[in-house]
């Protein structure tokens, strides 16, 4: 039997806690923090439908990514070779800095 390191979850925080947080870093309410974040996705899940990479600066960068079957000729290539779509996150520096800063321990069972 092999052993492999995971991580664990020590919590969530959710939307309301979210805005809380961001509020607190700056000049807007609460209620203006979570009206921008659902906006955002919104915007960002628009923008993915139409094809368009989405950057966010230091956050990183959304792409739409698709999985699907080869087809003998480009003529033959359509919608149905498509099996699957997903949203590819590639992480801005500051969370790549993060990633690099992490301590890690074993968890006690």
């Amino acid at each position: 039997m092999l052993y492999y390191p995971r991580a664990t979850l020590s919590g969530e925080i959710d939307l309301d806690t979210l805005a809380e947080e961001v509020s607190l870093k700056c000049t807007a309410t609460p209620a203006d923090c979570y009206a921008v974040i659902i906006s955002l996705v919104h915007v960002v899940s628009n923008a993915l439908k139409d094809g368009n990479i989405v950057r966010l600066g230091a956050m990183g960068s959304f792409q739409v990514s698709v999985k699907g079957t080869a087809s003998n000729s480009p003529e033959a290539l359509n919608q149905n070779n498509i099996k699957s779509a997903s949203i590819f996150f590639r992480p801005g520096a500051k969370f790549k800095k993060m990633l690099g800063e992490l301590v890690f321990y074993k968890k006690k069972i």
